[in-house]
């Protein structure tokens, strides 16, 4: 029941993606190499919080420093979530234009996280290949100490994300279905489905505004207080942002219901809502380093 309308939008993003354009001046203009990859459906490898399709290319590292603060709702008190920042450390590495991995840090519970991201279809500037096609693992450890024992599952997560993008001229659609591996306690399920959606729109030449959704696909309320605490207490993850590109840095700025950067957390256990006026504001910041050699992009 949970799982139509999910259904519904991907089997629609979808359609929309195998109409195309009929002229490579509907997608970049013209060019010669018609059968190319299109450029920059993203502006970063990251929309919001999530993956986007934007790869990094092969031999290039990517330095990126991650702030998420806590709710602005008490003003100047806590200098708007100033005085519950969070922040991950991460390190991404093209090993070819088709895979990277990266690897991070979290402040939140002491998160240690990694990921394998795969590219098997690139949207061409012809639109031979209409969509872009994606494949992510991610897996974290929690390492935070509670003075008692807790199950290696309980502090271990694995993510299994497919990655559908379609840019059409200045706008990007992306969608993301996803499977989360982890266990609870006292809950005896530990498979839990979730789909994500992304929408990017180019204002201006280095200037793009995102939307970023995740949404939870609930299991049948079984009643248990473990139900109404993973699933009731918590809510669907929703992101605004704004990507602006100087030279090698892209900064990007945004608001959303969560404060926290790995996908466990941020795709599963948000428990704040913009219904309560609970917007936390968060930033990006990103350094390519690579050997002589620098992702060319055009915006």
């Amino acid at each position: 029941m949970y799982m139509r309308p999910y259904l519904f939008v991907f089997l629609l993003f979808i359609s929309l993606t195998l109409k195309g354009q009929d002229s490579l001046d509907d997608l970049l203009g013209s060019t010669s190499s018609t059968n190319k990859p299109i450029s920059t459906t993203f502006s970063s490898t990251r929309i919001v919080t999530g993956h986007s399709v934007e790869m990094i290319p092969k031999g290039v590292g990517e330095f990126r420093i991650s702030h998420r603060f806590g709710t602005i709702e008490e003003g100047f008190y806590d200098i708007f979530g100033l005085d519950q920042a969070k922040i991950r450390l991460g390190y991404d590495y093209g090993i070819t234009d088709n895979i990277m991995v990266g690897f991070g840090r979290n402040s939140h519970r002491k998160v240690y996280d990694i990921f394998a991201r795969f590219s098997f279809l690139n949207q061409t500037i012809d639109n031979s290949t209409p969509i872009t096609l994606q494949y992510l693992f991610a897996s974290s450890m929690e390492t935070l100490r509670y003075g008692i024992k807790i199950p290696f599952m309980q502090r271990f997560a694995q993510i299994n994300q497919v990655l559908v993008a379609k840019k059409i001229n200045n706008l990007s659609l992306q969608i993301m279905p996803s499977l989360m591996i982890h266990e609870y306690d006292n809950y005896d399920r530990n498979i839990f489905a979730g789909i994500g959606g992304a929408i990017r729109y180019l204002v201006g030449k280095r200037v793009a505004v995102n939307l970023e959704y995740f949404g939870r696909l609930k299991h049948k309320d079984d009643g248990s207080q473990e139900f109404e605490k993973i699933f009731k207490q918590n809510y669907n993850s929703l992101g605004i942002g704004i990507d602006i590109e100087a030279g090698g840095h892209v900064f990007q700025f945004h608001f959303s219901n969560t404060n926290t950067m790995n996908e466990q957390a941020f795709m599963f256990e948000t428990n704040k809502t913009w219904e309560k006026g609970e917007i936390c504001f968060g930033f990006n910041i990103l350094r390519e380093f690579s050997n002589g050699k620098k992702s060319k992009k055009e915006w």
